[in-house]
């Protein structure tokens, strides 16, 4: 058990971060629940969530993660059937930041699921606004998603250095080392002397979904409207880059493929949490119809940030009482094994055995050990030895 503070200050006005007294308050170690907040979501409100901890961004091998990580507990009600609840512990990570300062493609993604897996975290479920692509989504509604599509631009410069050939005995100057001297999107732990292949035809964990499925259909008036909010129960996201919204012509061409909603944030987050061996799903949760409606008035012009904004607010609220909902659902006996993610433990290490012990960057294989310290370690993790 790590005691925690009996005191600390956080960020004045964010709900989850203000200063608290609980000089008797610890939380257990690790914290295998958390959950990531996108547009519209960018704290756990008190309460029904009690803030316990604020920790600063740790650093990690990848850098810092766009926010401070709070840890909260969560004790539902008491009913007929569960007269003495327990409290549960998560941990919350806003993922565009405190203050919504990180764009798209500047999102830390890499530092922000290696600081959950330090925490000991095993079950991530993410919030993120979208646009719909289909008419019977509507603003306010939550997709379930179950698959995504990776639309971005992702662009990475060689980490590590590899010799360059002679220059041409006409030409002093040598040949540039690095053609792409900058980095969007980090998409991989495995760079660098180490390759893991990981497989991806369920980006979202499908006993995780699931639950969350299972909560969000089985909890009256869970979701509030107007007039009605609807749960669907599967989609394709498709990721963008951004931060621009989609052009007419791209939105009508994504439609076409029989896609369900577009976000610009689930990739690389998702195939990243696969990498940690994370169990991960996605609740996408409509804004508006992207640009791909014609007519009159504002749906006719396309998405704005003015309508995203109206809806925001709403999805947000709904977001937290859907937080709740599962927190409670996950405590529940008998649902260990899904957030455990037992089904991925030792699956990353096992595919980036395919590198011989004679080709392993000392870098990458120090980074995949902090990584995936306190479980396995990752050089023990290896089926191949070379």
């Amino acid at each position: 058990m790590a005691e925690l503070p009996t005191t600390y200050t956080g960020i004045p006005g964010h709900p989850s971060c203000q200063l608290v007294e609980h000089p008797a308050n610890s939380i257990p170690d690790p914290v295998p629940i958390a959950i990531v907040g996108g547009t519209g979501l960018s704290s756990l409100p008190s309460p029904p969530f009690t803030p316990l901890a604020l920790l600063p961004p740790p650093q990690t091998p990848w850098g810092l993660p766009s926010s401070p990580i709070a840890i909260l507990s969560y004790t539902p009600p008491s009913s007929t059937s569960t007269p003495d609840p327990k409290a549960t512990t998560i941990a919350f990570l806003a993922r565009h930041g405190l203050h919504h300062q990180y764009a798209p493609h500047e999102i830390p993604n890499r530092a922000n699921v290696a600081a959950l897996k330090r925490l000991g975290v095993t079950c991530v479920v993410g919030f993120s606004a979208v646009g719909s692509l289909k008419e019977e989504v509507k603003p306010r509604d939550f997709v379930v998603v179950d698959q995504v599509l990776d639309w971005t631009k992702g662009v990475s410069p060689p980490t590590f250095s590899i010799p360059p050939p002679p220059p041409p005995p006409s030409l002093n100057q040598p040949p540039k080392t690095n053609p792409f001297p900058f980095q969007v999107r980090p998409w991989t732990f495995f760079e660098s002397g180490t390759v893991g292949h990981i497989p991806m035809a369920h980006p979202f964990d499908p006993p995780l979904r699931a639950l969350l499925l299972h909560t969000l259909t089985t909890t009256p008036g869970l979701l509030l409207g107007p007039p009605t909010t609807t749960t669907h129960p599967s989609g394709t996201v498709i990721c963008i880059e951004g931060p621009q919204f989609s052009t007419r012509a791209e939105s009508l061409l994504f439609r076409s493929l029989g896609l369900s909603c577009i976000n610009m944030s689930a990739f690389p987050e998702a195939k990243l949490f696969r990498e940690a061996e994370i169990a991960f799903a996605l609740v996408c949760m409509s804004t508006d119809y992207d640009s791909w409606r014609e007519g009159e008035g504002e749906e006719g012009e396309g998405v704005s940030v003015e309508m995203v904004m109206g809806h925001m607010g709403a999805n947000g609220e709904n977001a937290k009482r859907v937080v709740a909902r599962l927190v409670e659902e996950l405590s529940r006996g008998g649902n260990e094994e899904v957030v455990r993610a037992e089904r991925w433990r030792g699956t990353a290490r096992a595919a980036a055995g395919i590198t011989k012990v004679e080709g392993r960057g000392r870098e990458a294989v120090e980074k995949l050990g902090w990584l995936f310290e306190g479980t396995g370690g990752f050089e023990g993790g290896f089926k191949g030895s070379g």
